[in-house]
């Protein structure tokens, strides 16, 4: 596949959720990648750094799910953060992310074939940007989220609204919290996510969840 116009990358808004596609799409895009979210406007990584650093210490153990070409491990970095493992179905991406320096560790992972390769209770936070889209099963990846993490410990969440609203994602987190798998969670107002993509643009925004371990 072709990278083609990176200031269009057409046909992003409706990928595929197959694993396979969504890795090819991402290993074609990934050496261009940095600088097209950057023209888009992108500031989920930030913002979403920013909430756990608001929550969690500096010496905190940080799993970035789906950390693509690193722009988040950068945020988390930036944040504060000095232990951050990065895990990336795309094989390019994980080898860009890891020449970085900011990772501890990075890892080709699909995350839909769980269990993931970490064990019970590893992190205190996790973050999960731009990545949930591509997970259909959202009871499925949200239970293993907070099985890598300790008890109290918080992840930060992405979700495109249209996705949100077509997976009625917020009766999920509901019914994991009933059941004692979550303590807490809030979901934000949709914000700007892509801004200057035309294919999304003022359409589709995103919300920013946040969950706590029970």
């Amino acid at each position: 596949m072709n990278a083609g116009n990176t200031s269009n990358r057409s046909g992003l808004r409706n990928l595929s959720r197959n694993s396979d596609d969504v890795a090819q799409y991402y290993d074609d895009w990934a050496d261009d990648y940095d600088r097209t979210l950057a023209d888009w406007r992108y500031e989920a990584p930030d913002r979403v750094a920013e909430t756990l650093q608001a929550e969690l210490t500096p010496a905190a153990v940080i799993l970035d799910a789906g950390c693509g070409t690193g722009l988040s491990g950068r945020a988390l970095a930036a944040a504060g953060f000095n232990c951050v493992d990065g895990m990336d179905v795309s094989a390019r991406s994980v080898e860009i992310a890891r020449s970085l320096g900011v990772y501890r560790d990075v890892a080709q992972v699909d995350m839909q074939k769980l269990p993931l390769p970490y064990a019970d209770d590893t992190y205190d936070g996790l973050a999960c940007v731009g990545v949930l889209t591509y997970v259909p099963d959202s009871d499925a990846i949200l239970r293993e989220f907070s099985r890598v993490l300790k008890p109290g410990g918080l992840m930060v969440l992405t979700q495109r609204d249209d996705i949100l609203a077509e997976r009625d994602f917020p009766a999920t987190l509901k019914a994991l919290e009933e059941a004692g798998v979550l303590s807490a969670h809030h979901v934000s107002e949709p914000m700007p996510y892509l801004p200057e993509n035309e294919e999304f643009g003022d359409e589709v925004r995103v919300h920013y969840i946040t969950c706590r371990v029970a």
